[in-house]
């Protein structure tokens, strides 16, 4: 359950709904929870369509980047930062199809 609100509703927003759910979690557990799952990832073909976004880790101090694979609708990973410099180094290292 943390994997899908997490998935569809991000650190903050699901932290919310799961206290209204009557689940204490908090956002930093939602999104461990999310780079585990895309460490796990790795075992799959690597995507042919990905998604690249930057969200807050925390609002206005510190943020990072996700990326997707768009056709599995599968975090492939987190990256601790949003600068060009991470992202382009990930694609070096994870070559697409």
């Amino acid at each position: 359950m943390v994997g899908l609100l997490g998935h569809n509703t991000g650190g903050r927003p699901g932290e919310r709904l799961m206290k209204r759910l009557g689940m204490s979690i908090s956002d930093d557990t939602i999104l461990r929870h999310l780079k585990r799952n895309a460490a796990r990832a790795d075992d799959d073909a690597p995507p042919r369509i990905v998604g690249i976004d930057d969200w807050s880790w925390r609002k206005s101090w510190r943020y990072g980047t996700i990326i997707v694979d768009l056709e599995r609708r599968k975090v492939v990973d987190i990256l601790e930062d949003r600068s060009v410099i991470s992202v382009a180094q990930w694609l070096k290292r994870n070559p697409l199809y």
